[in-house]
């Protein structure tokens, strides 16, 4: 089988091809282009397959990770919709759980919905809380309702029901009225979206997915043509926020939301990959592209899925998720001065245009890279094997004018920059620690991104992580992820049970429908019998809480066994746990996902070495410039140890072994560097 992942971030589009059959790997690396990200996959498809010496009919799959969904929800650009509510719930999206970020800033300004209160409209007609009838639904308000958004010439409808998890038959009415009114209109019910009992996080993903889907359905249908006029017939997949794929048809429409971390996810089931090739099971992946960094945990080889997520504005998004804490902190993040003097770092970024200044393409901003480049740790010739020119003057004359405003050296200033940079990281890796009571030191840090192997060194001393992994492909780790990622659904049905006194005849019941839903949906997307699996979970919480936890729970598994594991994992995440208190059941899940009969790569073979080389590069242990060597990274072999300072150079990224650091290349050429000891 041959597949291609496609990984587009906000500087490069990363494609990586697997063709099993020969054992080899083939990577390429392709500017993106924002305004049009299919143009870029295409660029990078073409190049990949004839770099391979194949033809586009010889690829059987293509896996794609993309940043759309991210960047609008970070940006706040989503497509006009409005929504047709339950008589009485029309601001719910607006309210909120009426928390404030800060309870004493009484001049606090809550950010924008993603639908404003003019385009929401609320219709009479309401259900029970055990789904009988209680006011019929007002057809004729719906069609006013519906006329009055056409008129407006919103093109996408959020239904949002109060009691429609129980039973969505005012839903359903009102989407076939919107149909009548206004053909061609997107319209999406909140009870196809979530089957949440909580109004509040259901309406508010059903809003969130009709202001989605009209940006990212036209995108993927132009994808699929474009890769279809060039002659791919292999069948595109697009990566969602759980770490699994999903068939193009089903990354669509109401599933349109669950893409909001498809880029972003693909890095953690990358270091899953890393976990499985280099024995070490506990790793924190930090992935550093142009645009920020995300920050993953994979814990005993495995990622860790919540089913809940904050938007940036606040809101919640009820979807499978990976844990992922994601900050502006990338080779393209703008440095700049604050009011009081002091340095920042990002979030603002250069992107891929106009980009870093050294880079000739318009920017005049300093950047991380542009630091980095005058550190000399980034090759002053050019990047990607000189397919990208760097201009060191350049980068030298908009890191001087920082520095002149800070009253430093330019080196220093520089420095000062990644040291900046390299602290908001920090911040963001105990954070991501902190929510499971992590101890770092159990760790080791993947580099991952292109700009990933510049800092993890220097990071791992911060953070008193004991060791640096850096994959053999680490600027390209987020498309090798793709193509070892499970084909997976997930469906959950809400309850509301004693689990003391739990009906566990209907648990099995539900168990086994929400089973037989999945394995038809795998069926339908081409797994075979054999080649799945389905792990069951229900959620628990005590008595008078509002938030569930997710326990693992087998299928027919007693209900005590999964509340004594509720309360272990309780005391894990809070710190506590109330045995004898009483517990109930609020959810029952399933994932079926497909079974890959390996996740382990092919491995490249070593490169023939060129001739040693050495340049100036700067390193805070040293005070100053060092000669240091310059190394091919695929020009080593197995078991071979290097010693710092050195630079590691390779097609996709750069890693530096700062002084009193060795790198080994372990026998999966992974590199696993530690600091020597004195």
């Amino acid at each position: 089988m041959r597949r291609i992942g496609v990984d587009t971030g906000g500087t490069f589009t990363d494609c990586v091809l697997i063709d099993d059959e020969a054992g080899t790997i083939t990577v390429e690396k392709v500017p993106s282009q924002p305004a049009s990200p299919e143009l870029a996959i295409l660029d990078g498809l073409l190049r990949l397959v004839a770099r391979a010496g194949l033809r586009p009919g010889d690829i059987d799959a293509v896996i794609h990770g993309t940043t759309i969904a991210t960047n609008i929800v970070i940006e706040e650009t989503y497509a006009p919709a409005g929504i047709i509510a339950t008589s009485g719930c029309r601001d719910v999206v607006e309210i909120g759980t009426q928390q404030r970020l800060r309870p004493y800033d009484l001049l606090h300004r809550p950010k924008p919905v993603p639908v404003p209160r003019d385009r929401r409209h609320e219709v009479a007609g309401r259900l029970g809380a055990h789904g009988m009838e209680v006011v019929p639904l007002d057809e004729a308000a719906t069609r006013r309702a519906v006329r009055a958004l056409a008129a407006e010439g919103i093109g996408s409808i959020a239904v949002t029901g109060l009691f429609s998890f129980v039973d969505p038959v005012h839903e359903r009415r009102i989407a076939e009225l919107v149909a009548e009114e206004a053909p061609g209109t997107y319209v999406v019910i909140s009870s196809d979206i979530s089957r949440e009992v909580r109004e509040y996080p259901r309406f508010a993903t059903t809003a969130v997915n009709a202001t989605l889907a009209p940006k990212l359905d036209p995108y993927i249908r132009r994808l699929e043509a474009k890769i279809a006029e060039a002659g791919f017939t292999a069948r595109l997949y697009v990566m969602q926020s759980s770490g699994g794929i999903a068939t193009a048809r089903r990354s669509m429409g109401e599933r349109a939301h669950h893409l909001v971390l498809s880029g972003p996810a693909a890095g953690i089931i990358g270091g899953v990959v890393t976990s499985g090739i280099s024995g070490i099971t506990h790793l924190v992946t930090l992935d550093v592209g142009g645009t920020s960094a995300d920050i993953g945990i994979v814990a005993g080889a495995e990622t860790r899925v919540r089913f809940e997520m904050e938007l940036p504005n606040g809101m919640p998004l009820h979807v499978p998720n990976l844990e992922i804490e994601t900050i502006g902190a990338g080779g393209g993040s703008i440095a700049w001065i604050d009011a009081g003097g002091a340095l920042r770092v990002g979030p603002q970024s250069a992107g891929a245009r106009p980009g870093p200044v050294c880079f000739g393409l318009g920017g005049t901003e300093p950047t991380v890279t542009d630091a980095q480049v005058v550190l000399r740790r980034l090759n002053p010739a050019g990047l990607l094997n000189g397919g990208l020119k760097v201009d060191e003057a350049a980068a030298r004359a908009a890191i001087a004018g920082l520095a002149t405003r800070l009253g430093l050296g330019v080196e220093e200033a520089a420095i000062g920059v990644v040291a900046v940079m390299e602290a908001n990281m920090a911040g963001a890796i105990r954070r991501s620690a902190a929510r499971h009571g992590d101890d770092l030191r159990d760790f080791a840090l993947v580099a991952a991104g292109g700009a990933g192997g510049l800092s993890t060194c220097a990071l791992a001393l911060a953070l008193d992580i004991p060791r640096v992994v850096i994959p053999p492909h680490p600027g390209l780790l987020s498309a090798t992820g793709l193509l070892t990622a499970d084909l997976r659904h997930d469906l959950a049905l809400p309850v509301m049970m004693d689990a003391l006194a739990p009906d566990e005849a209907l648990v099995d019941r539900q168990q086994a429908e929400l089973e037989a839903r999945v394995t038809c949906d795998l069926v339908e997307d081409g797994i075979a019998p054999g080649r799945w699996r389905c792990d069951h979970a229900l959620d628990l919480r005590y008595v008078g809480q509002e938030y569930s936890l997710p326990v693992p729970a087998g299928r027919g598994e007693a209900i005590e066994a999964v509340v004594g594991r509720f309360h272990e994992i309780h005391a894990r995440i809070y710190g506590h746990a109330a045995p004898g208190t009483p517990v109930e059941i609020t959810a029952i899940r399933v994932t079926g996902r497909s079974v890959a009969e390996s996740r382990e790569m092919p491995r490249v073979a070593p490169h023939a070495a060129p001739p040693k080389a050495t340049r100036q590069v700067w390193f805070t242990e040293a005070g100053g410039f060092v000669e240091t060597p310059v190394i091919a990274r695929f020009g080593l072999s197995r078991g071979e140890t290097i010693d710092g300072p050195a630079i590691l150079e390779q097609l996709d990224t750069t890693t530096v072994v700062p002084p009193g650091w060795r790198a080994t290349v372990h026998d999966s050429l992974c590199l696993i560097i530690e600091e020597i000891a004195p």
